[in-house]
């Protein structure tokens, strides 16, 4: 009886530890990592760091810079993205562009959560990296209207309010704000049509405006 009783009170302890959700990581990010850590990349590379919106982009292509890293991770949040930034931020790189939010989001994760790991990112690149430029991209918001992934629906005030509360933060001059909305998005605030295949995941050429814009404000070379 008294043997019962305690696996009874074990399991009820372990409860809320097996409850709890894996906030990053999976077989995806765990092989993607892996391949990042075996490429290693340059001192003083130009680094894009977000999800799978990022990862699509063939940024050494389209920047024509030299020491581009791309460390996008289809699939990957803030959580995941704030715990391989240390072993990137060991190269010293000179630029890192931002992108992420968009599946914390539909994951069930706050704005406010949201919006602290990424403070957390970029106060953690000014301590460990001070000369790096830092550039957070806004939050793409999908096109409900051909969104092919009922999840991350509905989901647009949300986004909207994290941009706004990031732009306020690039404002005290930690980072660079970049605004991509008049870039990819429609009079809405959503996502053209024309630059989606599933309503979030671009084409190439949003990836060439994309581009283009961070020329056109200096971010990259011409």
């Amino acid at each position: 009886m008294k043997r019962l009783l305690l696996v009874a009170l074990t399991s009820l302890l372990l409860l809320p530890a097996l409850a709890q959700k894996q906030k990053f990581g999976g077989d995806y990010y765990d092989c993607r990592l892996a391949a990042h850590q075996k490429e290693g990349m340059t001192r003083g590379a130009i680094v894009w760091l977000g999800d799978s919106l990022t990862e699509q982009g063939w940024w050494d292509y389209l920047s024509r810079e030299k020491g581009i890293a791309n460390r996008g991770i289809g699939g990957d949040n803030t959580y995941g993205m704030l715990n391989r930034l240390p072993e990137i931020l060991e190269f010293s790189p000179r630029k890192i562009f931002f992108m992420g939010g968009v599946n914390d989001l539909s994951a069930g994760y706050s704005v406010e959560e949201i919006y602290e790991n990424i403070r957390q990112i970029i106060e953690m690149i000014r301590e460990r990296v001070p000369a790096c430029e830092i550039y957070i991209q806004s939050v793409i918001t999908p096109n409900d209207k051909v969104l092919a992934y009922s999840y991350i629906k509905g989901k647009q005030a949300q986004m909207r309010d994290l941009n706004q509360r990031l732009e306020a933060l690039c404002s005290t001059g930690v980072a660079t704000w970049v605004d991509l909305t008049s870039i990819l998005h429609n009079q809405e605030g959503e996502l053209r049509e024309e630059l989606t295949k599933d309503g979030i995941h671009l084409h190439p050429e949003a990836y060439f405006l994309w581009a283009g814009y961070l020329k056109k404000m200096n971010y990259l070379r011409k």
